[in-house]
């Protein structure tokens, strides 16, 4: 006879779907930035040596990429434990203060993500006001990638409290 699964069973796993779709939505994402980020930069070169005439919003549009590179790909890397982490001292400590050590170190995190996510927020509605010094845009685009990136990373790691894999 079969059982139901109960309503945490059913929220973890429509969790880890919704997990999982955005870290898919993320990896697409980085690809595209990635690649515009090339794009950008090889015409960069090429109208500089082969024509004389360096593009002047290219290097500025290739800098605001790659800060939306290095945000979107700190989420991901959230999500697949890949942050800097002191394993080594952790996995020598006893079961209930490992316990303990991993449950401040998510804290910790999702304390300065708070912070992260609130500041970026007001950085960006400051950024609105500023305009672009080569492209035609308002700086508000650029200054998104810090909530957006900050509020990514703390969903993926509240979202890895509830994988049944990341339970201490």
């Amino acid at each position: 006879m079969r059982v139901a699964p109960g309503p945490i069973a059913l929220m973890r796993v429509a969790l880890g779907r919704v997990d999982a779709g955005i870290a898919w939505l993320e990896a697409l994402v980085l690809g595209l930035l990635v690649l515009a980020m090339t794009g950008v930069t090889l015409a960069q070169v090429f109208w500089r040596y082969a024509l004389n005439a360096p593009l002047i919003w290219s290097e500025e549009a290739a800098r605001y990429l790659f800060v939306w590179v290095c945000l979107v790909g700190a989420a991901l890397a959230m999500r697949q434990g890949g942050h800097y982490a002191l394993e080594a001292l952790a996995n020598r400590l006893p079961a209930p203060l490992r316990t303990l050590a991993h449950a401040l170190a998510v804290l910790v995190s999702a304390g300065f993500l708070v912070i992260l996510l609130r500041a970026g927020i007001a950085e960006t509605q400051q950024a609105a006001l500023q305009d672009s010094s080569t492209l035609p845009m308002t700086m508000d685009l650029a200054y998104l990638a810090i909530p957006v990136g900050a509020g990514l990373m703390l969903f993926h790691l509240l979202a890895s409290l509830f994988r049944p894999d990341e339970a201490a």
